[in-house]
């Protein structure tokens, strides 16, 4: 059963409709598909006479109240409009001919022109890869060149003779096929500005374009000094009641300014227009992968308890989406372990034996706010962290350079789609170190919050929806891997784990209790068998920065030390649903997940049969050279500046 939804009832954007009901619109008659940033998408019959307004006006009115940006007529190369149109009669002609179906694409201010154009030109690369438009096969190879400049441009490295490519490039497609209209050349005409910002100041007002993510204060503010008082590095300023800026160089993306924030002024980056597009898109193949801390969290916005595991639905409702494969990050958290164990397990080896050369503690390395933090703050101590990738980072590297492999894929054929419940994730995919080229290991992130206005908008209630399981390999994981999402949890999943790698022994109780709690920062002694341990966690980058101070002094040894941004942990995440009750949201959370690791079938990382099936069949063994090569990255030091 097809179970994809008609994703033209959405109201987030501008996403071109592979349904049945668009067959009905060829032909010699006045109905249209109007769809994007419209508040009653659908099909109308146009009356004669009817200017722009009008049809926007039939359409129930612009979204959210904002401004009417631009629209763009037909499939594949109909007219383009601007707010200069808005009250002239529309021209059926724009429709482009009458072979085609009549769409009605529509943009408001919120809507990003590179994003669009990008789009346009993947969406009709996506019909000629199905045998579909072949009369533009003709000029596909300078339609393929135009997708490239138009994807450097919006990832912040184009520059402006790019312009003027684009410019060649379209008067080639239109005289090649025969057309009076070019989208891409009536958009940088009519947005020269917006594509400039994007080249020169690698900025996206809009927040579509995920490698050019920055937070940004909006005319929202009203003041109140939240966003402030919350900030864990005080990038944040501003008089009562006057808008608020925030010093992005100083920022670490943490989020929590987002979650604070009553009135929702601050632009962290949206990309659920993305994602809807990338599903709607002829020939893309779209895979996700879901952070351990999603499932416990985004129930609650469907009337489920704080804490209760909605994995299942929530791999049913993505593949109504659209979503071709629903993948785990928390099997590459299991990998993370068996590379993070085995680190830690040399370091430790070392010290026993009294090498006075081992960098102590390890620093477990899986949160991009505090990986910012620490290269701005404490560039002295980048040998500390793990130099292991995130799960997330290491779960896109292994979906795109292995098994889309093992599939037939290229790997640029691969949209791989994170479910975070972190901003700073958005900022960790945006990193260059984690690219090849221009194609990022992970493409782009959804917050926890984003991918529930996406169910809501496609009225996908997941109190109906069906469980499903995730798919295998990338999906099987330990409760090891699932407790990474609550503070304590990484460093007890890589202890549980290290122990058993140096004793050789398997230890019955790896429930490590004073490793948990809710203390900002706290100390803990393990002693198991012959081995005694000194831990230190801390959970919010206030209460990491008096742990780092101690350790950089010498007032404080550790073996090892856990840093999560948020408190809380991942479960606290500032992509997370907000909650009234803080700290009893969090606490459930947390049991949720401790629940889960308690009913799993394998506890430890090292017991992941998934993990060492790949070990096995492409990296040998952890710390190998193939390891080293696909899990593991460097930190640099950046420079903070201050006003």
């Amino acid at each position: 059963m097809n179970k994809k939804q008609n994703l033209l009832r959405t109201t987030l954007g501008s996403v071109f409709m592979e349904s049945d009901l668009m067959g009905g619109l060829v032909g010699e008659n006045r109905l249209i598909t109007i769809s994007g940033k419209i508040n009653n998408p659908g099909i109308y019959e146009i009356p004669e006479n009817a200017t722009l307004k009008d049809i926007l006006d039939i359409a129930g009115g612009m979204k959210n109240g904002k401004d009417f940006k631009a629209a763009q007529f037909g499939l594949p190369f109909g007219g383009f409009a601007t707010k200069e149109a808005l009250n002239e009669i529309v021209d059926f002609d724009h429709f482009f001919d009458s072979k085609h179906p009549k769409a009605l694409i529509v943009l408001s201010n919120e809507s990003c022109i590179v994003q669009f154009a990008k789009y346009y030109i993947e969406f009709i690369l996506g019909k000629l890869s199905k045998g579909e438009y072949r009369e533009y096969l003709i000029a596909k190879f300078e339609i393929e060149r135009s997708w490239r400049v138009l994807d450097r441009i919006s990832k912040g490295k184009g520059n402006m003779r790019d312009l003027y490519l684009l410019r060649q490039l379209s008067k080639n497609i239109k005289e090649t096929t025969q057309q009076k209209h070019n989208l891409i050349e009536e958009a940088i005409d009519a947005f020269y500005h917006e594509f400039e910002e994007h080249i020169e100041e690698h900025r996206c007002y809009t927040g579509e374009c995920p490698q050019l993510v920055k937070f940004r204060i909006t005319s929202k503010c009203i003041g109140c000094t939240a966003c402030a008082r919350v900030c864990p590095v005080h990038c944040i300023e501003g008089k009562i009641k006057e808008r608020h800026r925030i010093d992005i160089e100083r920022c670490t993306h943490c989020g929590q300014c987002v979650a604070a924030c009553p009135v929702n002024a601050i632009n962290e980056g949206d990309n659920s227009l993305k994602f809807l597009r990338d599903l709607s898109t002829p020939g893309k193949v779209v895979i996700t992968q879901m952070a351990p801390a999603v499932r416990v969290a985004l129930g609650e916005a469907f009337g489920f308890e704080a804490g209760v595991n909605i994995e299942k639905k929530i791999n049913g409702a993505l593949r109504m989406l659209g979503v071709d494969f629903v993948f785990d990050t928390t099997w590459a958290a299991d990998l993370t372990i068996m590379e993070e164990a085995t680190e830690f397990q040399q370091r430790l080896e070392a010290f026993f034996k009294g090498d006075d050369n081992v960098r102590l503690p390890i620093l477990t390395s899986c949160c991009p706010a505090w990986v910012k933090f620490i290269e701005q703050s404490y560039p002295d101590m980048l040998d500390v962290p793990s130099t292991v990738k995130s799960p997330m980072q290491i779960f896109s590297t292994i979906a795109k350079d292995i098994w889309a492999k093992e599939k037939g894929y290229k790997r640029d054929e691969i949209t791989t789609v994170a479910i975070m419940p972190c901003l700073a994730k958005k900022y960790e995919a945006s990193r260059d170190e984690f690219s090849r080229g221009d194609n990022y290991d992970t493409d782009y992130v959804i917050t926890t919050r984003e991918l529930i206005k996406i169910l809501k908008e496609t009225e996908i209630d997941l109190n109906a929806v069906e469980e499903e399981e995730f798919d295998n390999p990338l999906g099987e994981y330990s409760g090891a891997g699932i407790i990474f999402g609550r503070t304590g949890g990484v460093i007890e999943a890589a202890t549980r784990s290290t122990i058993e790698m140096i004793t050789g022994e398997r230890i019955d109780n790896i429930e490590f209790e004073a490793l948990r709690g809710w203390d900002g920062f706290r100390s803990c002694d393990l002693t198991i068998g012959h081995i005694e341990l000194r831990i230190g966690i801390a959970h919010g980058l206030e209460e990491a920065k008096k742990m780092l101070d101690k350790i950089r002094s010498g007032e404080e040894f550790y073996h090892a030390i856990e840093i999560m941004a948020c408190k809380g942990g991942c479960i606290g995440g500032g992509g997370q649903p907000k909650a009234i009750k803080k700290q009893e949201t969090l606490e459930k959370r947390a049991q949720g997940l401790n629940n889960i690791d308690v009913a799993s079938e394998y506890r430890r990382s090292h017991e992941n049969p998934q993990v060492l099936a790949i070990y096995e069949k492409y990296l040998d063994y952890p710390l190998s050279r193939k390891a080293h090569e696909l899990l593991h990255t460097k930190y640099f030091p950046k420079i903070k500046t201050h006003r």
